[in-house]
Formats: C-alpha cells, structure tokens, sequence
C-alpha cells in the first residue's frame, strides 16, 4: 500500500496537471463559443484573455493569503470554494448565456465569464502555488518547484492539444461538457489531496539550519526583480507572436510556436535546473539578438563582408522563423532561470507566484493596451530587443568582474560593440518611409507608394503587415482603375459586370449592395449612378485611410455609405430581402473569420438578400482552401456555386494579382453568363464538407 508521502506525491502532480490541462484549454472553447454572439470581433478574444489574465492575478493572490493559515483551514477554506465551482458547472454556452444586443460588448463579456466561469477558472488558478504549498508544507522531501514544470508540461499539451484535437473532433458544445467532466475529475483530486494533506503533520516551513533572516519579509527589490524577470518574456513572446504571424509569415498556427516555447523554458528551468548555464544562454541572447539585428541592415553588412549571406537568411522562411524562435528561447531560458536562481525558501513560495503572474500579466497588458496607445507600429519588438540585450550583456559584465583585466577587455569590448550595432539597427527599425502608419486595437496599418517603372505603374497600397488591403495606381488617368484582387476578369468583377447589363432578373434595375470589408474601396468603382452600396467595416481606421489617402469612394458613381461595425452585425441591420448583391471580403491571410462562414451567418445572409440575389465571396489565401466550406453552404441552402480564380497582370496600366472569389446563388441568369468565362469553374459536389456552424468549425481541415 502507498504510503502517505507517495499519496500526496500522485495526487499532487495529478492535481496540478489536470488543472493546468483544463486552464489552457477553458480560454479557446468558451472564447470561441460566445464569438458569434459578439459579431466575431477580435476584442472578444482580447476580453476574454484580460478576464483570464486577471483572474489568475487573483487566484494566485488568493492562494497566497490563504498559505498563511494552518493547514487543516486551507484544506476546509479551499474546498468550500471549491463545491461553489462545481455549481456553476456544465460550462456549455448555452443561448441562456446570450446577452442583450443593445449592451456594451466589453462589459457583457466580462459579466458573461465572471458569472458562468469565473468560480471554476478562479479555483483552477489558486491551484498551481496551493497545492506547492501544500507539498512543501506536508512533506520534508522533494522540491515543490518540479510542480510548476509539470505545470507548464500540462499547459503545453492543451495548446497543442485544442486546435490538433479538440477543435476537430468536437463541437463547442461537446467540448463544454467534456470540460466540465474534466473539472469533476480534478476535483476529485484536489479533494483526495486535500484528506491527505489534512491527515499529514506539518512540517517546519523553513530549514532549522537557514538563516532567520528568510523570516523577514522580502525586500521589494527582490519582489521587483521577480516580476520584471516575469515581465520581459510575457512581452517578447506577444511581440514576436506579432512579428511572425503578421510579418514574417501569414501562415495559421504559427502562433503556437512562440507559445510552445514560452512554456517549454519554464519545464527546463524549473524542472531541469542544472540545464540551465547562466554564461552560455546570457551569450546566446546576446549574440541571437546581435545576427537579428545585422539582418536589420543586411544591405550594409553584406557590402561590407562582399556577400549575400544575411540577403539570403531575411529571403528565408524558414531561417527568419527559425531565428527568432531561438531568440525567443535563449530570452525566456535566460529570464526564467534566473527567476529559478532567486527562488526564495518554502514559506514565501506563494508570494513568489504571485510576483511571476503579475509580472506575466504587465507583458500582456502592455503589448495589448498600453502599446497601440503609444506607438504606430510593434515597437514592442524592438524595445523587447534592447532590453533583453541590454540585461544579457549585465549579466556578462558581471561574470566577469572578479576576472584578469585582459579577460574583462576581451569581453567588454566585443558587447559594447555589439550593444552600438544592435541599438543603431533596432532605432533604425522603428523609422518608416510609410506616407502614414497607424494602430489600434485591431493591429498596424500602412499607406505606402511605389515609384513607376519601365514596366509597372506607380501604386499606392494600404498594408496590414504582409497584407495588402489595397491599392490605387497614381496616374491620374487611371485612378478608376480596380487593381489588386479585383480586377475586371476576377469574380466580383464579371458579376458586377454582369449585373450592370442584364440586373437581377434580366432586365438593368438599380441595385442594392452590401459589403463587408472595406479595403481601399476599391469595389465602389463598379456601381452606377443608380445603385447605393452599404460597406461594413470593423475597423476605423481603415475608413479614415481609404477616405483620405484614396480616391475610390470620392470618385463612385453610386451612393455609397461606410458603418464601422463588424460585418456578420452590420449585415444583420440590413431590412429583410432588401438586398441585390453581397460581398464578404474578409478572408485574407490565416485570420479567418470563421463567424462568417456558418449556417448561422449565412442564415442571416439569405433572409436579407432578394430571392435572385448573389453572394460573392473572396477566399484568396496561400494557406487554406475555403471551397470546400462553401461547398457545404451552398448544398445545405440548395445555392448553386462557382469559383471564378483570375489570373493576375502587372504593365504599366494596370495591377491586378491572381484572385479566387467563390459565388453563391440560385439566379439563371448570372449563372448562365458566368459559365461562359474559362476562368469560371463548377465546384464538384463530393468536394463539400460538413458545414461550420458557430459550434464547430475546423481550420485544420481545411489547410492546402
């Protein structure tokens, strides 16, 4: 029979693993489930991540005053708060949970969680540094500090977990409930561990040999040190989280990375400490930071050295990508391994955590609040650099004060040198030739020109990162000119130009048209002077830019109106069977935005579109393959579908990029003038899959 130490040993990992499983995985289903609820805007994510962030503050706060009382009162405190967890519970988001239409989004949210799963995540957060306290209170060997790895290990699966396995496998629904079955299970664990602890005699808190010293309270330097050491990964990993999905490569899931890494320093550091080598990851943030840094200025680099090396490395995905990740770790091995080093003795473990997740959460809150406030672009990133180089060559410098002075030259030199390089290269980064750049909550957006040639035409874009919203060529002659994905052979070309000549029923009418995504507007060339055109756009500063740096509004033929409001929302304003054609321009790059795309969306969609009446949609993306998903739509509505895929054409004229628009509608007569264009194609039924609906949909199984 297990002893009581081995008891407490298994359920304590059991406990801690469980818990950090279900806080991971807790955040993306019910984050996902009240989406469509809130028209799909991205702050719904972010309220959810500040509620979370803030919870776990609060929880680990919790566990740390409670730490303070006997044992034996812990255990009944805790579960207590516990059974009141378990009443909240199934955590399915159910219409019951659905708040009135006409309240503040943000506020709805945050009373949304606070009152459906709030208990049960707050009891989830306690239990990382209570059930340490519990361990290192109850048993005289071992090192609690292991069970914040395993944290982190538990935390890691979840991640890879969700969007590999449970968002495939299961709808929101289902997903809630199997949560809530896995909420039984660990607290059936930290109930069976919390008899074992209450039967345990306590042990002394701190080491009769130890200084009483450690009785003190904690300098607040040292306080500021835990969280400062907390702070700089939580901001680095957000910022090159930005960087790599918005301007290294618009590619899906490639979030996970910085993530994974993130985590995976916290299982080295405090689950393998001796891997840990000040010097050597000190040095190799260093000398990471430094190569991305001459990657900055590779033109000056390689004209110095007379090669293409770092030309070659900045034209590589993978090198770019594989750069930054191990930047990313050597930053996080550094800082958590010296958060590991400053550990403080077993009486004080709770307020150790409680430093790490204040400092975790002024990253987020930071990156998230704070820098669209301050700065025009991810100046975080470079900041982060500095920084991190800044701490690193400390770290150095001191390692070797008590050396030769031969030895202090051979090092100082070299990373004072280096600070210059870096320092120089990062400002330098921060400078933009953009005749504008502007940020917000909905990330950073740029108005660039590009001179004429021999063979292209002068152009001015508006950019989202890597992405083109898009552009106007600045020959005064051809301002009218549609460019970019909607040239005049792309789908939304030949039916707009079907419709001006033949209507919705076969004869020219004026036309009522919808419009979800903004761009440069370019779209608004296509109406007459008879038709009115409604666009729907999330973000503000989008409207602001294409009305002041471009011309495609002013120059419309048709009246045209713009509404800052998420597009799936806007469409639902619209009066019942009120509209001829609906344009859904919102699936560039790996940000889908999936709410657009269900049952339920299309639902609202057809109810305000007229019975001969088309949805045109644009689905280019180097990633996935939305065919299929419409596929699904158009054979559950019993809709007729095309894909039209045009091929792009740069000459001094013109400027239009290979395009792929999906058209959905039961009207002959569009139909019948569509399938007489080569570039237009049938989707063949067997290619549908099952439609996504705002309980499930699966990016996965849609990637090319």
């Amino acid at each position: 029979m297990p002893d009581l130490t081995t008891n407490i040993k298994r359920f304590s990992a059991a406990t801690i693993l469980s818990s950090a499983l279900l806080l991971f995985l807790i955040q993306p289903i019910v984050s996902k489930s009240i989406l469509g609820w809130f028209g799909g805007a991205p702050n719904v994510w972010t309220t959810c991540m500040l509620f979370f962030q803030s919870v776990l503050v609060l929880g680990y706060a919790y566990a740390h005053l409670l730490s303070s009382l006997p044992m034996r009162r812990q255990v009944v405190i805790h579960l207590c708060v516990l059974v009141a967890a378990l009443v909240t519970l199934p955590v399915v988001a159910d219409a019951s949970w659905q708040p009135d239409p006409s309240s503040n989004p943000t506020l709805a949210i945050l009373q949304l969680l606070l009152i459906h799963v709030g208990m049960s995540y707050f009891v989830l957060s306690t239990t990382g540094p209570l059930v340490q306290s519990w361990f290192a209170r109850s048993l005289t060997e071992g090192t609690p500090y292991r069970l914040y790895a395993l944290s982190s290990v538990g935390s890691l699966v979840a991640l890879i977990a969700y969007p590999l396995f449970v968002e495939v496998m299961f709808d929101t629904t289902r997903q809630g409930w199997i949560w809530s079955a896995g909420f039984l299970g660990f607290a059936i664990c930290i109930t069976i561990l919390g008899q074992y602890c209450f039967r345990a005699p306590t042990t002394q808190d701190i080491d009769q040999t130890e200084s009483p010293a450690v009785l003190k309270k904690t300098p607040p330097l040292q306080i500021l040190k835990w969280i400062a050491l907390a702070c700089l990964p939580s901001i680095l990993l957000l910022a090159i989280t930005d960087q790599l999905t918005q301007d290294v490569a618009v590619t899906p899931f490639l979030w996970v990375l910085p993530l994974a890494i993130y985590l995976l320093s916290f299982i080295i550091c405090f689950d393998r400490p001796a891997w840990f080598n000040r010097s050597w990851y000190a040095t190799a943030t260093a000398l990471l930071i430094l190569i991305l840094s001459l990657l900055y200025i590779r033109e000056s680099v390689d004209a110095f050295f007379g090669g293409s090396l770092l030309q070659s490395l900045a034209e590589s995905l993978i090198g770019t990508t594989a750069l930054m990740a191990a930047t990313l770790f050597a930053i996080c091995m550094l800082c958590h391994g010296e958060l590991y080093q400053l550990r403080p003795v077993k009486i004080k473990l709770t307020q150790y955590y409680v430093a790490i997740s204040i400092g975790g959460a002024l990253g987020g809150f930071f990156v998230s609040v704070i820098c669209p406030l301050l700065f025009t672009q991810y100046h975080e990133f470079h900041l982060g650099l500095v920084v991190a180089f800044s701490a690193a060559a400390v770290l150095l410098l001191r390692l070797i004060l008590d050396k030769p002075a031969v030895t202090q030259l051979a090092v100082a030199l070299p990373v004072g040198l280096a600070f210059g390089i870096v320092l120089i290269s990062q400002w330098g980064m921060t400078q933009t030739d953009a005749l504008v750049a502007t940020r917000n909550f909905y990330g950073v957006l740029q108005v660039t020109t590009t001179a004429a040639t021999d063979t292209t035409p002068g152009v001015k874009e508006m950019r989202h990162g890597r992405v083109v919203h898009g552009a106007q060529l600045l020959n005064p002659l051809l301002l009218r000119e549609p460019t970019t994905y909607y040239g005049r052979k792309s789908g939304v070309g030949l039916v707009f130009d079907t419709l001006n000549n033949v209507g919705i029923s076969g004869t020219p009418a004026p036309l009522d048209i919808a419009a979800v995504g903004l761009g440069t507007g370019t779209l608004a060339i296509y109406p007459t002077n008879i038709d009115r055109m409604t666009y729907f756009e999330i973000n503000p500063d989008v409207i602001r830019l294409a009305k002041e740096h471009f011309t495609f509004l002013q120059s419309a033929a048709a009246i045209v109106k713009t509404t800052t409001i998420d597009g799936r929302l806007g469409v639902a304003t619209l009066p019942q069977r009120s509209t001829d054609l609906l344009i859904l321009d919102a699936f560039s790059s790996d940000s889908i935005p999936t709410h657009l795309l269900t049952v339920e969306a299309f639902e609202i969609y057809l109810d305000r579109l007229r019975t001969e009446g088309v949805i045109c949609i644009h689905i280019s993306n180097q990633h996935l393959d939305l065919t299929p998903v419409l596929a699904g739509i158009a054979a559950h509505f019993d809709l007729s579908i095309r894909t039209v895929q045009s091929q792009g054409k740069v000459t001094t004229t013109e400027s239009t990029d290979d395009a792929l628009w999906c058209i959905l509608t039961t009207n002959a007569v569009v139909l019948a003038s569509l399938d007489h264009q080569v570039s237009v194609n049938r989707v063949a039924p067997e290619s549908a899959i099952t439609p996504w609906t705002d309980r499930y949909s699966n990016l996965l199984g849609i990637l090319k």
